[in-house]
């Protein structure tokens, strides 16, 4: 069950201009396998994704890792409307504006257990330290 990072191939403008905009997601299938349909479904966007990283998760539970990153990149969550085909409204959660690299930091300060020392500010496009607050 690996956690994975996708990034959006959206041609809508509303979307495609936001800088270091990433789906954080765990499946139960391949992550290949789990974006085959990502143009139908609003959950991405109502457009196809680009995977950009993939973790397996060993002796971790993957929905936790998950649910820590959310939290985690709370302050940067993507705040949209998307529309599916029937024109029924959703507002996708797992959408979130930092860089990569920022992801791949979180992750590793999560799996060493240093999270908790850690915040990410948005503005600053960083992950800081709580001991400057």
């Amino acid at each position: 069950m690996p956690l994975h990072i996708l990034k959006s191939l959206s041609n809508k403008e509303e979307i495609k201009s936001i800088k270091n905009l990433y789906k954080i997601g765990f499946s139960t299938m391949s992550p290949e396998e789990r974006i085959k349909n990502a143009s139908q479904e609003p959950s991405y966007l109502m457009a196809p994704v680009k995977i950009m990283a993939v973790f397996k998760c060993f002796n971790m539970n993957p929905q936790k890792l998950e649910l820590l990153l959310h939290k985690f990149f709370g302050s940067a969550c993507l705040n949209i409307d998307v529309f599916d085909n029937k024109g029924k409204c959703y507002r996708p959660r797992e959408w979130f504006i930092a860089p990569l690299d920022i992801m791949q930091q979180a992750i590793d300060f999560i799996l060493n257990e240093k999270i908790i020392h850690y915040y990410y500010d948005l503005e600053k496009e960083k992950i800081l330290t709580t001991d400057n607050c």
